[in-house]
């Protein structure tokens, strides 16, 4: 079976802008693109690795918006990533609030071990080892080096991040 290294995305905050604390990307008018993420994403494509989002949602569970809302705005988030030379391979996304204790929610591997599983299905095995996430809060370092992966912080320290880096084009040049 073919293996194949892959990058892990935080959306909020490593995609987009992320909203205040409470607030959430409702609609697709609400979306906006942090500066050089489409450059960021066709390098990786260039690159030939797999680009896969996992992205808490709790917006979900409290009812804020449905998953179908939240479907709308990715498809809408893959066609401009597309019509820009970009590419996104899969999104997962956990719907459950914090209290719910489940599995896929950062900082648990969930969505990333969900993915590796997928992929594999499809007869393509993600090498963990030399694979990484790229987030903005320290529940996404965590998830990902639950599962293995190195890790990139976008803003601020590194925390227990290997490393850290502004935006997610400069987190993209430093993978070698």
């Amino acid at each position: 079976m073919p293996e194949k290294r892959a990058v892990f995305l935080d959306r909020d905050g490593v995609v987009n802008r992320k909203m205040p604390e409470g607030e959430y990307v409702k609609a697709w008018e609400e979306f906006v693109f942090l500066p050089g993420v489409f450059e960021a994403l066709e390098l990786l494509k260039k690159r030939d690795l797999l680009i896969i989002i996992v992205t808490n949602q709790r917006c979900i569970a409290r009812g804020i918006i449905s998953a179908a809302e939240l479907d709308r705005i990715h498809t809408r988030m893959l066609d401009e990533v597309r019509k820009r030379n970009g590419d996104i391979d899969a999104i997962y996304h956990c719907p459950h609030d914090r209290e719910e204790g489940c599995g896929c929610r950062k900082p648990e591997p969930g969505m990333i071990l969900k993915a590796v599983e997928e992929f594999e299905r499809r007869g393509m095995r993600i090498d963990l080892a030399n694979s990484y996430l790229i987030g903005d809060s320290e529940s996404d370092i965590l998830a990902g080096k639950a599962a293995g992966l190195r890790t990139i912080r976008i803003g601020g320290s590194p925390g227990s991040a290997g490393l850290a880096r502004g935006s997610l084009l400069e987190a993209v040049e430093s993978i070698n």
